[in-house]
């Protein structure tokens, strides 16, 4: 439940954002807004209603997860409850996520209009939580060898009409679509998706170089879920994981699990694109946040069991990462110090987005942080400065005149 603490400060150990620390930190945040960061010492005469004092922990931006199909049972493309999304964004900032897109996998067509009209209604209507920003798109003009969890009814082949369908039934919320540079069709439907200010992500695919280049040339700057659904590594052949390694003007999804990705894999690319071409993502769905056992999800069986999703057979069934363990993840798996790690998670996405309000603690921009102790375990979370989560709320005072 969101609890309103506008004009509020905040008393951390240190603040870590931008590629920098600022060591005994208070935030004072105002009108939804980060009003004033700095050292505790210029905070002395500073007026404020509420004060939250974590002076052992740490604050950064709050996450932006730009990748996650569903949470807790719910599922975005298969939940039939108009208030679906908005009940999984009430359960995201518990995890450090303050912004999100709401992703659909590709389906038989009609059901996949519907699907994108129902969510984007939500996202236009949504009042409170994680802030849906709007869809990304999974297919349909990908791979059918690469489709992953996306369904055969999924993958279609490339038609005018339908991506004109699909970008009018999301009325102005389609964000970001995944299709493969292989496709036929893949330039045009790069640069139709531009024209409309949509993001063409390139994934689920088999990709030669020059494919890849050509997508680039057309428009493509993103890469969907590095690694997963696409051709591996290969010592004589650049493909699109490959390519995406090594060209510096590719921003790269990254599941940070440890799972789909063995963690030396994941160090692999975090040395090879820093943190400011990785965007952490969870491409969590509907099986995230439940205890082990058999499930039924979308008339099939599930197997959850040492927190992964399986299918009866083992097949890996998705993700059921939450941002704040990839963010202790990557503090694990790789070199990358604190001070770039957060990137991933916080200016990297909200960057590649095109978001110029959020990402980082500064002056003027939205008062979204999640605040962490010195463990990395969440101890809070703001949305416009207001505490969507805490975990303690002693750490919270009211400030009488």
């Amino acid at each position: 439940m969101m609890i309103k603490t506008d004009n509020l400060l905040i008393n951390v150990d240190y603040g870590l954002t931008n590629g920098r620390v600022i060591h005994n930190c208070s935030i004072l945040c105002r009108d939804k807004s980060i009003y004033a960061i700095g050292g505790a010492s210029s905070f002395k005469e500073a007026v404020y209603t509420h004060c939250l004092d974590l002076k052992d922990c740490y604050a950064v931006p709050g996450f932006v997860d730009g990748h996650i199909y569903g949470f807790g049972k719910i599922s975005l493309l298969d939940s039939m409850d108009v208030n679906a999304l908005s009940v999984m964004a009430r359960e995201l900032p518990a995890h450090g996520v303050t912004s999100f897109l709401a992703t659909l996998q590709s389906t038989n067509r009609p059901k996949l209009i519907e699907a994108l009209k129902r969510t984007s209604d939500n996202i236009l209507n949504q009042e409170d939580g994680a802030e849906a920003l709007g869809i990304h798109l999974i297919g349909p003009f990908i791979n059918p060898e690469l489709n992953g969890l996306v369904r055969d009814e999924g993958v279609r082949k490339y038609s005018r009409d339908e991506l004109e369908e699909i970008i009018e039934a999301a009325q102005g919320t389609l964000k970001v679509m995944t299709l493969a540079p292989e496709v036929e069709g893949a330039q045009e439907i790069i640069e139709i998706l531009t024209k409309n200010g949509i993001q063409a992500s390139m994934g689920h695919s088999s990709a030669n170089e020059h494919q890849v280049h050509a997508s680039m040339k057309a428009g493509a700057r993103n890469v969907t879920h590095l690694y997963n659904c696409m051709k591996p590594l290969h010592q004589r052949e650049m493909g699109l994981s490959s390519t995406a390694l090594v060209d510096e003007s590719l921003t790269c999804e990254l599941i940070f699990d440890g799972f789909h990705i063995h963690p030396q894999m994941l160090d692999l690319a975090c040395r090879a694109k820093g943190g400011d071409k990785i965007s952490a993502v969870s491409s969590a769905n509907q099986g995230t946040g439940l205890p082990d056992g058999r499930y039924k999800f979308d008339e099939n069986e599930y197997i959850i069991e040492d927190q992964h999703l399986l299918l009866p057979d083992g097949t890996i069934a998705g993700s059921m990462l939450t941002l704040e363990q990839a963010w202790q993840n990557v503090i694990n798996f790789t070199h990358m110090n604190t001070k770039e790690a957060i990137a991933c998670f916080t200016s990297t996405p909200s960057t590649s987005l095109g978001l110029s309000d959020r990402g980082h603690l500064s002056p003027g921009l939205k008062a979204d942080i999640a605040i962490f102790n010195k463990d990395h375990e969440l101890q809070a979370t703001l949305i416009n400065g207001n505490i969507a989560y805490i975990k303690n709320e002693e750490n919270l005072r009211q400030i009488n005149d």
